[in-house]
């Protein structure tokens, strides 16, 4: 049949059977223009995946690597809380004292713990102390505190001669303190 009508009519017919198609094609499918759109959108949402899933293979290959850096780190930690503990062992503490000032030939007058001031990720904590005894035993005793596992500062340090006494030449008070590591402080969370 389409071969006995003329070119021109062939072609009016070829546009009308295509009109014909679009038509029914919009009349099936009204939201044809939004359905690309949103096939375009899932396209583009499949390739932030598929960047991700990359993303996420590249970070699973260095996955012991991570884990390395994580066991060397709680182990610089566990260092760090022999050095700084998270609670002030007060008894602990004392005891030492107690042991060094007798090793040390002191007398351990006052040991009175003040309160944790915060700074950083730490706090301070102070305690006045008064000891009595020889200038050379002190300074022995003051080589064990720099010694100790613990971070120890003395300051505030005032000796006075104690005159007459036989094994006690002189009286010394100063501030021993020590450090508290928080973990709140640390993470940020007091800050908040």
């Amino acid at each position: 049949m389409l071969e006995r009508m003329p070119f021109w009519g062939q072609v009016l017919l070829m546009m009308a059977l295509a009109a014909g198609i679009v038509g029914i094609a919009y009349y099936l499918w009204p939201n044809l223009k939004e359905q690309g759109q949103e096939i375009h959108a899932i396209r583009v949402e499949l390739e932030d995946m598929q960047a991700k899933i990359v993303e996420g293979h590249a970070i699973e290959q260095k996955l012991p690597e991570f884990e390395q850096e994580v066991a060397n780190l709680q182990r610089k930690l566990g260092d760090i809380q022999q050095i700084l503990p998270t609670d002030t062992e007060t008894g602990d503490l004392l005891r030492w004292i107690k042991n060094m000032t007798d090793q040390s030939n002191l007398g351990l007058k006052v040991f009175a713990p003040g309160g944790l001031k915060p700074v950083d990720f730490y706090k301070e904590f102070p305690i006045e102390m008064d000891v009595v005894g020889r200038y050379h035993d002190l300074g022995i005793f003051l080589d064990r505190v720099s010694k100790y596992s613990r971070i120890i500062n003395v300051d505030n340090l005032r000796m006075n001669a104690t005159p007459g006494a036989a094994t006690s030449t002189i009286h010394a008070t100063f501030t021993a303190t020590t450090f508290v590591y928080d973990d709140k402080l640390a993470s940020g969370e007091a800050q908040q």
